[in-house]
């Protein structure tokens, strides 16, 4: 008996204690991290709403899409990372349903789920006001019971058919979650009973906010902290290794969450949406969220007619319908701009981790500094990519392509070739893509890989068959994409389709088209004949060079794949100079890596800042657009004196016909005569516009921006028009005697 307690105690003092050590180190800097991130945006929420921080309202915990938002969102993140790891092998339940339950907070906070469902419930059942709730606050609580009920008989059902160490885990997140709850629900309902009495203190007022989501914050950075010490004592994780695959996801994680705050901040610059066509693409998603995917904008004089529309962006406006919530004529557009520039923040973060991804799978050592360096190559490429529109996604699907095509996996482009055709009209580039490898692979190795065009080829032909607008879509393409590819239109376009000149793509690009040049040079230096995979590259990147000296809209792919070219290219080379024993050499490739991208790339990302805040207003031709909506008949004509203001237009009142939009060639194609007779008219060279305007375009009003000195001095006293609207951007006349 002693003996037996002697061993026990010998075995208890001389037991390892790395595992404890390492865990409880690691977990306590966890948490310790990420209480320290939430009493900073605590703190700047105070000082901004103080008046000491004056410049970016991100920094308040309540806003959407703010920082404090966003902090929570990468700690869901984690959450279901780490539960996911504990559910993959056989084990309780429980870890799925905390994994399901944390995915839809996610969902839920950052989709604004409850807010749309308690607008439907008060509109639905007709709920009262009681006391000082609104209708909506009623039903977004019973939404959150309901979505509770069903949580908690799935959490019984759960619990039932796990083992005790799952249970004691899931009892210390169930006291978390009550505080969750109760700061989340509670304290929230309190703060919107309280606002009356709370105006004419804003000390406190503040004071209960930074209760409510400081509360949130801290409840969730305690529960990544009893996730991750779950996490680590089930799987048995050591201070030699981590698990592969959360290694793999926490360095996924970060570059994501880098990534998308430097492009946070640059999307922060404005509060418009940046460029022009962005307006029509939320409003589009937004009425495909109220009316189906077969929602169409109003252009009978165009090929875009209601018999012959075409979505060419139907996948990119699904996307961000999934953001678009609140018709503009409600509050003036702030919702659905928002919902729209959160959606193309993450849009444009996921072909930086396609880049990563594809590094990765070449063998490239330290992908995500290379990544990350792609910020510092090109104003105009972070610019084009903080616009509503599909570059984002089309060059997303040009990298995964180009990952899977280098890795072999040829098959997987048939469903990818069919998902381009439904995303973008620029489809063809994926056979571009393949061309390029077969050729590369032909010249070698001397043997023909047909599948590298074949599945492509194949999937681009399902998505344009398979395809609500077929035969429309072939008619479309035939019309706008063959135009513009042969160079066979004069119409003028927008500037995207004109090359730079010289000194500004230096100015602008330079750093992409030093690296470039600067990888030409190296790979002479290799001495090596270049391989399949390096010859794909170096073609797929002088393609896109030459098509950026032809327009510079293809600026969004040129700097990414000059990137993906050098990584690939040089990697061998920074990977024989550091493996030397030379400790200056390592300090000169170290100090030449943090000034690429710190110097040059802080230079490119507040030019792109800059040029996204020269935006035009968000409110350009609202209130001239919101009086056409609301003193106007749905379904008149507008004859608009400039192309590209249909899209703002658009964007308030969808209900009225336009005369031309999104592209001039759409109305030349359809009626050259009538297009030639619109540019006399918005030129002010027809003597008498007015009758022509009336009868030929059916129009009931004319819209106009106040440049239009010709058109607008042919209007003034003319019979049969009078001016019942001007503001300092826009006039509008009525036709009388019109349709």
């Amino acid at each position: 008996m002693v003996m037996d307690l002697n061993i026990r105690i010998t075995n208890s003092l001389h037991r390892p204690k790395t595992w404890t050590w390492t865990t409880t180190t690691r977990s306590t800097r966890l948490v310790a991290g990420l209480l320290a991130g939430d009493l900073l945006l605590l703190l700047a929420h105070f000082l901004l709403a103080h008046g000491v921080l004056l410049s970016n309202h991100a920094f308040f915990v309540d806003v959407d899409g703010g920082y404090g938002e966003w902090f929570q969102y990468f700690k869901y993140g984690g959450l279901i990372v780490l539960l996911a790891g504990l559910a993959k092998r056989p084990s309780p339940p429980l870890y799925l349903f905390w994994a399901a339950l944390f995915g839809f907070f996610l969902l839920d906070d950052s989709l604004r789920w409850h807010e749309v469902a308690g607008l439907w419930l008060a509109q639905t059942a007709d709920l009262p006001a009681l006391l000082t709730l609104r209708p909506q606050d009623l039903g977004e609580l019973a939404f959150a019971a309901v979505s509770g009920l069903c949580f908690l008989t799935a959490l019984v059902f759960a619990y039932q058919f796990s083992d005790r160490a799952a249970r004691r885990f899931s009892q210390k997140l169930l006291l978390a979650l009550a505080g969750l709850l109760f700061f989340g629900v509670a304290t929230d309902v309190v703060q919107v009973m309280s606002q009356a009495w709370l105006a004419p203190h804003p000390f406190l007022r503040e004071l209960l906010i930074v209760l409510e989501e400081g509360g949130e914050m801290m409840t969730v950075s305690a529960m990544v902290w009893l996730t991750y010490r779950q996490a680590a004592q089930q799987q048995g994780w050591t201070a030699e290794k981590a698990p592969d695959w959360l290694r793999e996801t926490a360095a996924a994680a970060v570059l994501f969450g880098l990534v998308t705050a430097v492009l946070f901040s640059i999307q922060s610059a404005t509060p418009a949406l940046v460029g022009n066509d962005g307006y029509y693409h939320a409003k589009m998603a937004l009425l495909i969220r109220q009316e189906g995917l077969l929602a169409r904008p109003l252009l009978p004089l165009t090929i875009l007619n209601e018999a012959d529309f075409y979505n060419h962006h139907l996948l990119y406006h699904l996307y961000l319908a999934l953001f678009a919530r609140v018709d503009p004529a409600v509050d003036g557009g702030l919702a659905l701009t928002q919902g729209v520039k959160t959606a193309v923040t993450l849009m444009a973060a996921l072909p930086f981790m396609a880049i990563w991804w594809l590094l990765r799978g070449q063998g490239v050592r330290w992908p995500a500094l290379w990544t990350v360096a792609l910020l510092a190559l090109s104003e105009p490429f972070l610019y084009r990519l903080s616009m509503p529109r599909v570059q984002s996604a089309s060059l997303l699907v040009l990298v995964v392509g180009l990952h899977w095509l280098l890795q072999g996996k040829h098959r997987r482009l048939l469903p990818l070739g069919a998902v381009y055709v439904w995303l973008y009209d620029g489809f063809p580039l994926l056979l571009v893509l393949g061309g390029i490898y077969v050729t590369a692979v032909y010249l070698t190795e001397r043997r023909v890989i047909g599948s590298a065009l074949t599945y492509p080829a194949a999937g681009i032909a399902f998505g344009l068959v398979v395809n609500p607008f077929f035969p429309r879509n072939l008619v479309f393409i035939g019309h706008h994409l063959w135009a513009k590819l042969a160079g066979t239109t004069t119409i003028p376009v927008g500037s995207e389709w004109y090359p730079y000149d010289t000194w500004a793509l230096v100015e602008n690009s330079g750093l992409a088209l030093t690296l470039f040049f600067g990888t030409l040079l190296l790979l002479n230096w290799r001495g090596e004949r270049l391989d399949a995979r390096l010859l794909t590259l170096l073609g797929v990147t002088a393609v896109f060079g030459i098509m950026l000296l032809r327009a510079r809209r293809f600026i969004e792919y040129f700097p990414a794949f000059v990137l993906i070219l050098a990584a690939v290219a040089l990697t061998p080379l920074l990977v024989k100079w550091w493996e030397r024993d030379r400790p200056k050499l390592h300090r000169w490739l170290v100090a030449g890596g943090v000034a690429l991208l710190l110097l040059p790339g802080g230079r490119t990302i507040q030019a792109a800042h800059t040029s996204v805040g020269d935006s035009a207003p968000a409110g350009q031709y609202a209130a001239a657009a919101l009086w056409l909506k609301a003193y106007s008949e749905p379904g008149r004509m507008i004859f608009q004196a400039d192309w590209d203001d249909f899209t703002r237009l658009f964007f308030y009142n969808s209900e009225a016909r336009y005369t031309v939009g999104l592209d001039p060639t759409f109305l030349s194609r359809y009626d050259l005569a009538l297009y030639d007779e619109w540019v006399a008219l918005t030129r002010g060279q027809v003597a008498n516009p007015v009758p022509v305007i009336r009868d030929k375009f059916g129009a009931d009003y004319i819209f106009a921006d106040l440049h239009h000195t010709e058109l607008l001095d042919k209007l003034a006293g003319a019979p049969y028009v009078r001016e019942v609207y001007r503001d300092a951007d826009a006039v509008i006349f009525e036709l009388e005697g019109g349709r």
